[in-house]
């Protein structure tokens, strides 16, 4: 009777165990899921920092080069508009200016 009782409170005992590992490795599943998640997450928002660095960059690059043009080249592109009677209108001189300024 002894006997009987030691083993069925055995496997009892590794019933208990088993049961409390496997709820401890579906607990570190759900917690490495969500680590994992985390990660892509914080993965991508470099990705997009990266992204939206060189469009600033480029963009950067871009008005310092038409600063320099327009300070440099000021007085010729005044007496060009005079000559060529550009309109008033500050779209037009604006695409006068850009297209002078991409050449």
């Amino acid at each position: 009777m002894k006997k009987l009782f030691i083993i069925t409170l055995s496997v009892v005992i590794g019933l208990v165990s088993l049961s409390t590992a496997v709820a401890a490795d579906k607990s570190e599943c759900i917690y490495g899921s969500r680590i994992d998640q985390m990660i892509s997450f914080y993965q991508a928002r470099l990705y997009l920092t990266d992204s939206e660095y060189k469009i600033l960059s480029d963009i950067g690059k871009d008005a310092a080069e038409m600063i320099r043009y327009l300070q440099t080249d000021k007085d010729q592109l005044i007496r060009e508009m005079k000559e060529q009677k550009i309109e008033f209108s500050s779209a037009r001189m604006n695409t006068y200016i850009v297209n002078k300024a991409r050449i």
